[in-house]
């Protein structure tokens, strides 16, 4: 039931809805981003630990950092390409 409200939503919606979509979404993003206080992200972890971490990183961990940026946006061209 849940695909046929899928597949008559993606009927009615056209390119221009799709983009005003996505570049609503990426303006949102972007101000969210600058309005929200995100200094605490530098208390994470002590200046030892992130050397320690960056010393430990190797080439398979960049792969494997490269694999999952690979299929997230692999998804959201899916997603995108359900609408067109």
């Amino acid at each position: 039931m849940e695909y046929f409200s899928i597949t008559s939503f993606t009927r009615g919606i056209s390119r221009i809805d799709l983009i005003g979509i996505l570049v609503g979404h990426f303006v949102f993003a972007i101000a969210l981003t600058q309005l929200l206080d995100w200094s605490w992200l530098n208390n994470l972890m002590s200046e030892e630990d992130k050397i320690k971490m960056l010393k430990s990183y190797t080439w398979k961990d960049l792969l494997v950092d490269g694999a999952i940026i690979t299929v997230v946006i692999g998804i959201i061209f899916l997603i995108v390409s359900i609408f067109l």
